[in-house]
């Protein structure tokens, strides 16, 4: 039976596979050859190039997939050194390392300490609230302030209401972005400028002309591929 265990490889190939991207899909948005994507995957180092080269793949790889590359490229440190020895507290041959026997009361002594100090930290923290809501500046905006903001009717803001891959051209053809959007993620352009844009899923992004809704890039579930974005 192989056990399917559970690493910053693992964790990388099922958040591609959610977001329905084959190899070749995430190559084409990253540069990076398949089978190297396939072997941070499985954490098989002697199929990957030299240690600099692979943090950067890992990096590439987790962005495109809506992870924090600096927390990716950490974990893949960690779990490719020993991957041999990852989930083995689940066989019967385990050896657990030698216990370390502690003096007796020390837990009892350590978790008084801990609450000492959290309400310790708890009352500093109330005392300064107190003092800054009372002695700080009135930060209200008034009611001619809320009324400055403008927001220019010449431009179009891109919205994703779901993680979906996005790709925006400008008025040359080039490519300006390629990569998964995660939810909530914006991007604006002004309107007239060219741009056009396609997105595995056209009803996870939605369109604003100014303050207005111009609706949905598409369909939910369907792929849209070079809409231009002239509204």
């Amino acid at each position: 039976m192989v056990l399917d265990i559970k690493h910053i490889g693992t964790e990388l190939r099922d958040a591609r596979q959610a977001l329905g991207l084959s190899y070749a899909d995430l190559s084409d948005m990253t540069r990076i050859k398949p089978q190297f994507l396939e072997a941070i995957e499985s954490l098989s180092s002697a199929d990957l190039p030299s240690i600099g080269y692979v943090l950067g793949y890992v990096r590439s790889y987790a962005k495109a997939v809506g992870f924090d590359g600096a927390s990716a490229v950490a974990r893949y440190k960690v779990d490719s050194q020993v991957p041999e020895n990852l989930g083995m507290r689940d066989r019967p041959h385990f050896v657990p390392q030698r216990k370390i026997r502690l003096p007796r009361g020390f837990f009892s002594a350590v978790t008084v300490l801990a609450v000492a100090g959290m309400l310790t930290v708890w009352y500093g923290t109330q005392t300064e609230t107190r003092a800054a809501m009372l002695n700080g500046p009135d930060l209200t905006p008034s009611a001619t302030e809320s009324q400055t903001a403008i927001i220019d009717p010449n431009m179009l803001t891109v919205k994703a209401l779901a993680p979906s891959w996005v790709q925006i051209k400008d008025e040359s053809g080039r490519v300006i972005i390629s990569r998964i959007f995660v939810t909530g993620e914006v991007w604006q352009t002004q309107r007239g400028s060219g741009a056009s844009i396609s997105a595995r899923d056209g009803g996870a992004i939605q369109l604003y002309v100014g303050e207005g809704d111009a609706g949905l890039l598409g369909e939910r579930g369907v792929a849209v591929s070079n809409v231009p974005l002239a509204q």
